[in-house]
């Protein structure tokens, strides 16, 4: 057998003719130039199993299944979620749906072994896809039907033909300007070309997911997958040149602490929906439960973390990851984000911004938010931290919130690594979209108007603790019980909850009511616009993209999103200057 390298035509002998008879043919050569692409989902996009417990979280792929499974998560109580949910007796399930694309030429057993059944299917299955078809067929020359039969055999026949030619569409948007315009770069925009493109031939692109526990702290997942990386360097060898990083969401964070950590294996980075600076909804979750907006995949995931307080402040204050999606000092170009504010009895508005300037003139969230205790507007109460008394049993010597407030300090500690860092060839894309509001700030609001109120005195008014909730719970349940219809309706009106509600004690002997805000700001439903912008005039960060119409579930399925980051690919390639050694 010998090879023609310049037209990769290869003759080879038939076992079944004279030696005098050649036949020629062009194959698929193999591509020994390698870079691969690594996709590192968001928060609760990777399966997780417990190490006694088996499978814990593996989010369903289908509506109906997904309702079952969140009729059965209702029924846990916030112990039983803390147990399973445990940062340290949890890893990566690999056992996740594949649903295998013929087009691949790729099977399942592969595809297992690049870590595709880590990752939530019906979330990132699409771009794993798309990107791995897109890479395997890098071409901007549509290739014509060829004439055949009619009828159904035809109508088949085409159907494939225009499945087969999708990918070189797909290469073709990036030269589009009508395409373009619809990924609103906000830096000065560099155009691709057709030879940029064309360069990509030259290599081979495997595709993996990379899921991670997202419980445990981003430290720890990106030390993880540094060592599979290191391994998937390894088995490629001379072959191997530099990682491409793909990122949804809390994956970007795991990402930026991965550049820092592989040196110069990694080409680039192209971040979606990275809550850059943290999000408050972390906040309003641990304070008010963690369905947030409509739609049968926000419910489902409410389950997760936790229908109310309760369920979620004991999952949360226990998770490292959870708890590193909270805003760092620099969100909101380091203005304030929480305000408590009242009236008095002029009804004037009074109002205590959060976080402010300590006296070193820093902001620290961390101290005056996080750490917060005792005061009616503390974001984790102790009572819930602990409902199955993990910690307790661990540390029979401490108080429960001290080692909560450890955790806050090894938050701290992960931002200030991370805080405006960026791989030096980074491309950014998020959602900026008044039809998905987020929370870009939070106010908690008193409904009685109290004399002589002051900004300093709205955060010690007297905070009600859980026990007089309680108390006063089981008396208007008792008063229940003698009005026999009407009693749901006053259960409703009187009865106090955890969620989104505070309590204080009013000199009366009555309680007033803090109350959490809602959705203020434009976003993606969870990433707030002043986060997804985090990145914007930051070293290393090439391009941003401020894009509209998806929510941040859905942005990694977005055609334009995906499209984008096609396009950041093959800019990182160029400014990386990756030539073939083989060819």
């Amino acid at each position: 057998m010998s090879t023609n390298t310049d037209k990769t035509l290869i003759t080879a002998h038939s076992a079944t003719s004279p030696s005098t008879h050649r036949v020629a043919t062009l194959v698929e050569v193999p591509k020994l130039d390698t870079i691969p692409i690594i996709f590192i989902p968001g928060i609760m996009g990777s399966n997780i199993k417990h190490q006694t417990l088996g499978e814990v979280w593996k989010m369903p792929n289908s509506k109906v299944s997904g309702i079952t499974v969140a009729k059965e998560r209702s029924k846990l109580k916030p112990g039983d979620l803390q147990t399973q949910l445990d940062h340290i007796k949890t890893m990566v399930d690999a056992s996740g749906d594949i649903v295998v694309d013929p087009r691949l030429k790729l099977d399942e057993s592969t595809l297992r072994k690049r870590y595709w059944g880590t990752v939530h299917w019906d979330s990132y299955g699409d771009i794993l896809t798309y990107l791995q078809l897109a890479f395997n067929q890098v071409s901007l020359d549509a290739k014509p039907l060829s004439p055949g039969p009619g009828g159904i055999a035809g109508m088949h026949r085409t159907r494939q033909h225009t499945k087969q030619q999708e990918m070189i569409h797909e290469w073709k948007s990036l030269l589009d300007q009508k395409e373009i315009s619809r990924w609103h770069a906000i830096e000065s925009f560099q155009a691709t070309s057709a030879a940029e493109i064309e360069h990509l031939k030259k290599f081979n692109f495997p595709v993996y997911g990379m899921g991670y526990n997202w419980l445990q702290s981003n430290e720890d997942s990106a030390l993880i997958i540094l060592k599979k990386m290191q391994a998937i360097k390894a088995e490629y060898g001379a072959r191997f040149h530099k990682f491409i990083l793909v990122t949804h969401s809390m994956g970007g964070l795991v990402a930026r602490r991965l550049s820092q950590l592989c040196g110069g294996d990694i080409a680039g980075i192209a971040h979606t929906v990275m809550p850059a600076d943290g999000a408050p909804a972390t906040y309003r979750r641990i304070v008010s439960g963690s369905y947030e907006g409509g739609g049968v995949v926000n419910w489902i995931t409410s389950f997760v973390l936790g229908k109310d307080a309760e369920h979620v402040t004991a999952v949360l204050a226990n998770a490292p990851g959870g708890l590193e999606l909270l805003p760092n000092a620099e969100y909101n170009s380091r203005k304030p984000w929480l305000t408590l504010q009242g009236h008095n009895e002029k009804n004037q508005l009074v109002q205590t911004h959060l976080p402010s300037k300590n006296a070193r003139g820093e902001i620290d969230p961390y101290e005056q938010i996080y750490k917060s205790d005792k005061v009616w507007w503390e974001m984790v109460k102790e009572e819930l931290i602990d409902p199955a008394k993990l910690i307790k049993n661990d540390n029979p010597d401490k108080q429960v919130k001290e080692i909560y407030k450890q955790k806050i300090d090894k938050v701290r500690q992960f931002h200030s690594i991370i805080a405006k860092k960026y791989h030096p060839h980074s491309y950014v894309s998020y959602c900026h979209d008044h039809k998905y509001m987020s929370f870009g700030a939070l106010t908690w609001t008193l409904d009685y108007a109290l004399g002589g109120l002051t900004a300093e005195q709205i955060k010690r008014l007297p905070r009600v603790s859980a026990k007089e909730i309680e108390i006063h719970n089981k008396g208007i349940a008792e008063e229940a019980m003698k009005m026999g219809l009407d009693a749901k309706y006053y259960i409703k009106a009187n009865v106090k909850e955890n969620n989104g509600l505070r309590y204080i004690r009013l000199q009366s002997g009555k309680l007033g009511t803090f109350k959490i805000s809602s959705q203020d700001a434009p976003g993606d439903g969870t990433v707030p616009y002043q986060s997804g912008r985090g990145p914007l005039k930051q070293n290393g960060v090439k391009q941003v993209f401020q894009m509209t119409g998806f929510d941040h579930q859905g942005a990694c399925k977005d055609l334009h999103v995906k499209r984008s980051v096609l396009y950041s690919i093959v800019k990182i390639i160029k400014e990386n200057n990756i030539q073939p050694k083989y060819r």
